[in-house]
């Protein structure tokens, strides 16, 4: 069973990886960089935090950093365990874009847990706040192509983007409960 679980990520991986044109090239080549991430979180977090909260836009900005620095670690915790390699390091010939192949192992994808972290946690703490919810699905376009690109430029299998989203996910829902619950309390102190 799990050799054929391996086989079709490889024959899926393979399939994203020979797909190429030039505009994509560089949407996915940017899509991976980290200074784009830093101008779609600081973009979120001003249109969406210091527009709607005067409060407690700290208490989001905490969250933010810890869904970055949870998911991150957790992600290279779980690479260092499983040690499975990364496609570029396991197969020929694979098509890389102005990258190299980075670190040894690849499960789970830190980009896909990082950047589904960050846009879940702003989906769960503005969908009932805002009456257009257009800028919280653009976030999760966001982290999903952003996931997309990292097969893409062959750095990582289908199965380590989809399990690094869901561990962004799961990480994305204790953040959010934990500031949520802060924010009841802090609520409840000020009405006494």
């Amino acid at each position: 069973m799990l050799e054929t679980l391996k086989e079709i990520d490889t024959q899926w991986f393979l399939w994203i990886n020979s797909h190429h044109t030039t505009a994509l090239d560089w949407t996915m080549w940017t899509l991976s960089q980290h200074w784009s991430w830093a101008v779609v979180i600081v973009l979120a977090f001003v249109l969406l935090t210091l527009r709607q909260e005067s409060r407690r836009w700290w208490l989001v900005a905490i969250g933010v950093v810890l869904c970055f620095l949870l998911a991150d670690q957790g992600s290279v915790l779980i690479k260092d365990t499983v040690c499975r390699l990364r496609p570029c390091h396991a197969l020929e010939d694979v098509r890389m874009f102005r990258t190299h192949c980075g670190g040894q192992y690849g499960f789970v994808s830190s980009h896909a847990a990082n950047a589904f972290a960050v846009a879940l946690f702003f989906v769960l703490r503005y969908w009932k706040r805002l009456k257009r919810q257009w800028p919280l699905l653009l976030l999760i376009v966001w982290a999903l192509a952003t996931s997309y690109s990292r097969a893409y430029l062959g750095k990582h299998y289908p199965g380590d983007l989809v399990c690094g989203a869901i561990l962004g996910c799961i990480i994305a829902l204790i953040v959010w409960w934990l500031t949520d619950t802060i924010e009841k309390k802090l609520r409840k102190s000020e009405t006494k």
